[in-house]
């Protein structure tokens, strides 16, 4: 049995709902682990057991999290792990359920994330997502307070972006970050990406940063990698979310 220590901090959450789209309610909750014990991080870069323990996946981001003594959680991303569907590709299979009508495959995801951390009884937490990870990190973060402090890595801005959306382009009015912007400005947010990543857009990363008064760090990355220093764990000690109180698990 995994047994954790989540240091937790404040009162009860304040949600901040996003006027245009309610968050779905959801029969139960999604599988999630953490591993580590300290302030709580969640990390979002693919299935959860890729992220927690390949350091490939995020560029040792975990192992230097769990050094630093943060507890780090995750859950699969939506077509990813368990969520996923033989043969698709994770981004495709996005582009798909959105285009056959699924317009809450993110919320649905964030509702989960959110029911995982009120049974933990977590009201400030870190979030750490990577490129596409650092997409749903935003929109989960739009809707949820509690996501005090925001590192996103080589992020995902603009899904029409990405090669998998050119034949099935969604509607920016439900899917552009650009909404989430107003939502997450009162947060202390990190971005850092290649001075030439096109795979996401370099240059739409500095736009979204500059938008919400970002921290950015333009790095000497090649191509889609994160160049992973150890500043973003300085960062976030910088930023202490959680700075008292204790709960189990």
């Amino acid at each position: 049995m995994l047994v954790v220590l989540v240091t937790a901090c404040g009162g009860g959450s304040t949600i901040a709902l996003h006027p245009l789209a309610p968050i779905p309610k959801l029969d139960k909750l999604p599988a999630y682990e953490i591993i580590g014990s300290g302030p709580l991080v969640v990390v979002l870069a693919a299935d959860m057991q890729d992220t927690l323990y390949d350091s490939a996946t995020t560029d040792t981001l975990v192992p230097r999290l769990l050094s630093a003594s943060y507890s780090v959680m995750s859950l699969d991303l939506p077509c990813h792990g368990a969520d996923a569907e033989p043969g698709v590709q994770p981004l495709d299979c996005w582009a798909q359920r959105i285009a056959a009508g699924d317009k809450d495959i993110f919320l649905t995801f964030c509702a989960g994330l959110f029911g995982v951390l009120n049974r933990l009884g977590v009201s400030q937490v870190g979030i750490l997502g990577i490129s596409r990870g650092a997409y749903v990190a935003i929109t989960c973060a739009a809707y949820n307070e509690r996501f005090r402090d925001l590192a996103l890595e080589i992020p995902v801005i603009d899904l029409n972006y990405l090669t998998e959306f050119k034949s099935l382009p969604v509607d920016e009015a439900l899917f552009g970050t650009e909404q989430y912007a107003p939502y997450v400005r009162d947060r202390a947010i990190l971005v850092r990406i290649g001075r030439n990543d096109t795979r996401v857009g370099t240059a739409l990363a500095v736009e979204f940063a500059e938008e919400v008064g970002a921290t950015l760090e333009l790095t000497d990355a090649v191509g889609h990698q994160v160049a992973e220093d150890g500043s973003t764990i300085t960062w976030l000690q910088e930023h202490p979310f959680c700075q008292s109180g204790a709960a189990g698990r």
